[in-house]
């Protein structure tokens, strides 16, 4: 298996997996993404209207990514901004993780804690950040292996008894 780094158009070869696996996986998101007007998405009592999954896609095109590739087969991947401001990223240099996804096949391998690994290799002496629903107990469970700390809590954030929990981790 191998990571690539690219970015934006970078990943042609591999954009319409990614696709594929954002469209599948769609529900597994609270709120799904289609329902979404960006990645980085302050507010999610607005839906969008149209094809909200291409509308995200679009906006993950503008970012970076690692992709786990093995045999020429999209595994999963992590979609990144650097050195994003808002209002609770602030500290740089710094990367914001948008969007992670992993295909079924490879869920439960360690795929994301490889994913992970390999970005916190790359960016060394970087502020990591992201940020998740408060139900999503599989991601936090591996953030907090990681050493990643809430930042913020945002209560009811994604519906009734549903936060947004903000995390960083200052990665050595």
């Amino acid at each position: 298996m191998e990571f690539i780094f690219t970015e934006g158009c970078g990943f042609d070869k591999y954009s319409e997996e990614i696709l594929n696996m954002l469209t599948n996986a769609d529900n597994e998101f609270v709120p799904p993404l289609s329902s979404r007007s960006s990645t980085t998405q302050k507010g999610f009592e607005e839906q969008v209207k149209g094809d909200g999954i291409k509308l995200y896609f679009e906006e993950m095109k503008k970012q970076k990514f690692v992709i786990a590739v093995e045999n020429d087969k999209v595994l999963g991947f992590v979609c990144y901004k650097e050195n994003l401001i808002n209002d609770y990223v602030k500290n740089t240099p710094n990367i914001y993780i948008s969007t992670l996804i992993v295909s079924p096949s490879s869920r439960g391998k360690g795929m994301t804690k490889r994913m992970y690994e390999a970005l916190f290799e790359k960016y060394k002496s970087s502020y990591v950040y992201t940020r998740t629903w408060s139900t999503n107990l599989a991601h936090i469970g591996i953030l907090g292996k990681f050493g990643f700390e809430t930042v913020m809590v945002l209560k009811n954030h994604r519906g009734n008894g549903i936060d947004t929990v903000c995390f960083e981790k200052k990665n050595n």
